[in-house]
């Protein structure tokens, strides 16, 4: 037997009432947390495909600019403008960012003399490179620069 004393007959019928209109509650839960819980997971992923865009360009705009700063040696001449700017459309290319546009100070190398400060800049839209750009209708423009020393 049960260690609760027995209920009026009014109050059984109460419990059993407000038992039967429980079972709609978690579907009634369940609609107002999931378009929450979804967009709160979908933005975390955009997230992070914004900082792992983010981060590929700077690898590709320091690796450009590395081209740029290096020397002229007995085994390799140093790089011209448009071999930095190929060079880094490139990288670019093989790290899957499209539509990026790439810009070199000073823009001719060739005047470039030993302490002199080159900087590569890369800007790509946002919406060329997100799967889920329709959601931004002004879509942003990220942007990534590394200045080094010619040496």
């Amino acid at each position: 037997m049960s260690d609760r004393p027995p209920l009026p007959a009014g109050a059984a019928a109460t419990r059993r009432l407000l038992r039967g209109s429980r079972r709609g509650t978690a579907a009634v839960e369940l609609a107002l947390c999931l378009p929450l819980l979804l967009t709160t997971g979908l933005g975390m992923i955009e997230i992070t495909n914004l900082v792992s865009i983010q981060a590929r360009m700077q690898a590709a705009a320091y690796e450009a600019a590395r081209l740029a700063t290096r020397p002229t040696t007995s085994n390799a001449t140093a790089a011209s403008s448009d071999q930095v700017k190929t060079y880094c459309q490139t990288l670019l290319t093989q790290l899957g960012i499209n539509g990026a546009t790439v810009t070199l100070t000073p823009s001719d190398l060739s005047t470039a003399t030993p302490q002199t400060l080159v900087t590569v800049a890369v800007s790509a839209a946002w919406k060329q490179n997100s799967p889920t750009s329709f959601v931004l209708q002004n879509s942003p423009t990220l942007s990534a620069q590394t200045t080094l020393i010619v040496e």
